[in-house]
């Protein structure tokens, strides 16, 4: 289902979706390492006024760069880019008859056309998955947070990181380096991006994104960051299933 195909605008109208959907299929006549301050927020209206945030005006890059762990990868071409990125695990999002899910998208280029289609699936679940962001500012050398409610997390900027400590639920701390980052994010997912315009098989399948990092959160209590200190860096956090 077509949501929203425009071009010339910096910024959407709040699209108001009432069909059950479980992923949002993202396309723009960009390549995605182009992509540069577009954000996408989200949320479900519910019936009784207790709404859901769903995307909290988060990058468009990452969110879609958080797909790839669910998906083969980002697409793109002499078309531009697209991606497949899921709201909501194991069907659509449940809806009663007067709920809808609201979306948004801004920071867009006029030049540029972008594409949202939702994703139904036969099934409805309530295991809605919920975004978050965090930013690691200039002048903090470091900071732990408390991440056992996540499942991945997608670092922007990933360069201004030198070390993390992380802690698992069996009680070990592990420091990895900012290569061995690299290393886990690459094993996580082999194949970042598929690009079908490249003239040579390297360069057709990319293994690393452009600027950020995925890390698999799932066991992980908590992450004490250790960064370069005149960097700042923003953390996406997709969530442990929410379910209503």
């Amino acid at each position: 289902m077509e949501i929203y195909n425009a071009t010339g605008v910096t910024k959407t109208s709040e699209l108001r979706v009432t069909r059950a959907i479980g992923a949002l299929g993202i396309e723009m006549s960009q390549k995605f390492d182009a992509i540069t301050n577009e954000t996408i927020s989200a949320y479900i209206e519910r019936a009784d006024g207790n709404n859901t945030t769903i995307l909290p005006d988060i990058s468009l890059a990452a969110f879609m760069a958080g797909s790839v762990s669910e998906n083969p990868a980002i697409f793109q071409g002499a078309f531009g880019c697209s991606a497949l990125a899921e709201i909501c695990e194991n069907g659509s999002v449940m809806l009663q008859d007067t709920e809808a899910i609201r979306i948004k998208l801004e920071g867009l280029k006029a030049g540029v056309t972008y594409q949202i289609h939702g994703i139904e699936y036969p099934n409805l679940s309530p295991d809605t998955v919920v975004w978050s962001r965090k930013n690691l500012l200039v002048g903090e050398a470091d900071r732990k947070l408390d991440l056992s409610k996540e499942e991945l997390l997608v670092i922007e900027n990933p360069n201004g990181i030198t070390d993390m400590l992380v802690t698992y639920i069996n009680g070990n701390t592990v420091k990895f380096t900012n290569k061995e980052m690299v290393m886990i994010s690459r094993d996580l997912d082999a194949v970042k991006i598929v690009d079908s315009d490249a003239t040579t098989l390297l360069g057709r399948t990319q293994f690393d994104l452009p600027n950020l990092l995925n890390f698999p959160l799932v066991g992980v209590v908590s992450i004490d960051f250790k960064k370069v200190d005149s960097e700042a860096v923003r953390l996406f956090l997709k969530n442990d299933v929410e379910q209503y």
